[in-house]
This record gives C-alpha cells, sequence and structure tokens, in this order.
C-alpha cells in the first residue's frame, strides 16, 4: 500500500513533469507567444523597481509609468545615435575584411620573405591560405547574421510595441496572478513548490537581472576605451565583449582576441592600448563590480561550468553558451530537490 509521504511526492513530480511540458509546450508556440513571453520576461526584470517606487508610497501605476518613460528615452536615444551608426560599423566591417585578409596574406609573405633560410613546406602554406580563406569566410558570415539580426528585431516591431502593453497588465496585478498561479497548486505540494521556485527565482535573478547589467557596463566601458584610443569598430567590439562577457571564464577571452587581432592590423600602437584596456575592465568587471552586484555565485562547481559551456556550446554555439550556466543551476535545483524528496521516503 502507498503511504501517504509516497503520493506526496509522486504529485510533486507529476506537477515538475507538467511544468517541464508546459515550458515545452510554449517553447514549440514561441512564434505566436512571443509578445507574451517577451511580456512576463520585462515583467520579471521591472518587478523589483516597480516594487522599490510601492515601497516609497508611489503607487504601481505611477511607478510603472515612471519606469516606462525612462526606458524609452533611453531606447529611443539608442535608436537615434547608437543603432544607425552599428549598423554603419557593420557594413563597413564585412567590407573591409577582405582587405583585412589580404594585409595578413601580405603579411605572411614578408615573413616568408625575411625568413627565407627557413624551408617551408608547400603543403603548410597551402594549409595556411585556406585557414585564411576559411577564417575570412566565417567572419563575413558572422558579421552578415548581425546586421540580418537587426533588420529581424525591426521585422518583429508588433510583437516588440505589443509587448510592454502585456507587461503594463501583469507589473500591475502582479500580485493578484501570484495567487492565482498558487491556487492552481495543490495545498499538499504548495509549500515545497514555492520553495523551489524561490530557488529558481534566485538564480535567474543573478543571471537576468545581474549579468546583463553587468554584460551592459563592461560593453559600454569597452566601446568608450577603444574610441579614445582610436580603434575602428569600436562599437562593434564593444557590443561583442558585452555579450561575450555573459560566458563565464571563456567570455573575456573571446572579446579580447578578435578586439586585438583587428587592432593589429590597423597599428601595432593600438593593439597594445587596446589589450591593455581589456585587461583593465575585465579585472575591474571582475574584482569590483561583478561581487558588488551579483555577490555570491549561483552554488556550482568550475568543473561543472566548463562542462555546461562546452554542451551548450556543442549543441547551440553562443547561444547555448550563455543560457548553460542558469539552465545548470535550474537543473541542480530541481534534481537536489527530487533526491531529497526520495531520500526522505
Amino acid at each position: 500500500m502507498i503511504r501517504t509521504d509516497q503520493i506526496k511526492v509522486i504529485r510533486i513530480i507529476i506537477l515538475i513533469i507538467l511544468f517541464l511540458l508546459l515550458c515545452y509546450f510554449i517553447i514549440l508556440a514561441l512564434p505566436i507567444t512571443t509578445p507574451f513571453f517577451i511580456a512576463f520576461l520585462l515583467a520579471y526584470l521591472l518587478e523589483p523597481l516597480v516594487d522599490w517606487f510601492e515601497k516609497k508610497r508611489i503607487s504601481r501605476v505611477w511607478g510603472i509609468l515612471i519606469i516606462y518613460v525612462s526606458l524609452i528615452s533611453v531606447i529611443s536615444a539608442g535608436i537615434i545615435y547608437g543603432f544607425p551608426r552599428i549598423i554603419l560599423e557593420l557594413n563597413k566591417f564585412a567590407d573591409t575584411i577582405p582587405l583585412y585578409a589580404k594585409q595578413v596574406q601580405e603579411y605572411i609573405k614578408v615573413w616568408q620573405q625575411n625568413y627565407s633560410k627557413i624551408d617551408i613546406p608547400e603543403s603548410l602554406r597551402v594549409i595556411t591560405d585556406d585557414t585564411i580563406e576559411q577564417a575570412e569566410n566565417f567572419l563575413i558570415a558572422i558579421f552578415k547574421s548581425a546586421a540580418q539580426g537587426f533588420v529581424y528585431f525591426f521585422t518583429k516591431i508588433f510583437d516588440i510595441i505589443l509587448a510592454p502593453i502585456l507587461a503594463f497588465y501583469i507589473l500591475k496585478d502582479f500580485a493578484q496572478i501570484k495567487e492565482w498561479f498558487l491556487k492552481l497548486i495543490p495545498v499538499v505540494a504548495r509549500k515545497d513548490i514555492i520553495t523551489l521556485v524561490h530557488q529558481m527565482d534566485k538564480i535567474l535573478k543573478s543571471f537576468l537581472r545581474g549579468h546583463l547589467f553587468v554584460a551592459f557596463l563592461v560593453g559600454g566601458l569597452t566601446a568608450i576605451g577603444l574610441s579614445l584610443v582610436g580603434m575602428e569598430f569600436a562599437l562593434v567590439i564593444g557590443l561583442i565583449a558585452g555579450v561575450f562577457n555573459i560566458i563565464p571564464y571563456f567570455g573575456p577571452l573571446f572579446g579580447i582576441i578578435p578586439a586585438v587581432a583587428l587592432a593589429l592590423l590597423q597599428s601595432k600602437k593600438i593593439a597594445i592600448y587596446v589589450f591593455i584596456i581589456m585587461v583593465v575592465i575585465q579585472q575591474i568587471e571582475g574584482n569590483i563590480i561583478t561581487p558588488k552586484i551579483l555577490g555570491k555565485s549561483i552554488g556550482l562547481h568550475p568543473l561543472i561550468i566548463i562542462l555546461a559551456l562546452l554542451v551548450g556550446g556543442h549543441l547551440f554555439g553562443i547561444l547555448g553558451m550563455i543560457f548553460a550556466i542558469p539552465l545548470t543551476g535550474i537543473l541542480k535545483v530541481l534534481l537536489s530537490f527530487i533526491i531529497k524528496k526520495t531520500m526522505e521516503l
């Protein structure tokens, strides 16, 4: 005969499975539910700010309106001043890549002439030329994809306009929505599910609110620093450095290598400046910004983090590496919860 506590565990496991199936269904229906997904994400990110205004005795509606006006002002400034320059730099860089590739080939020829006494096999030269050509095509593809991404962003303008409207109603009635979801959970499992959700929220809060803000700071500081030393494509490199900074361990390296490589083609002196600036920014981020904003880590061992990054990168590329850590943290919470409940039997 099944005991009451066993029934409780079975119900919890069934709820978790249903929740995962719901997430899978949402992913399948994502093209249709995109504005709702963006709205929930936006509400989740802005909810602490709305709560802060409410604690200052400002109504939720007015708090939301103040936040929206501030965001609209910042985004409008970015669209007016930032996006045209980014697209211009991307197009310019795509046109410049073949010239850079030829410059690299010239460097190799000069190197071969200066060290003509060294017998370089013909096969090695062919491999080198093929590698340079492949790298050229790879870089062109990346920046074409980035440019297409900006165009795709503007094709989704209806979703972008609708999402903040939906997020407004979610934020306004956030407490009622939470209460409604709680009523869907059986009383016997409610306490455990709340604890589980709080642990997941802690991980997502660190990633979405913390890492994205840190990435924004690193990208901005990088773009400003490189602009001051006269580096070309500073805004695009800052954008790349900011995105890669979300990836632990490998991210800073992914940001530094292309920046220094491009700077070398422009000037050795600028390359040294670029390297120093990016290393200094990474030290400031690692020792000052991240500890102040993120605090403690999500509790994953470095080996687990590296394994998750490698698996995510192998399966889904850069996006897989970006989301590998929060997904691994959530999986850890789920597994720990299931193991704990199983051990209690």
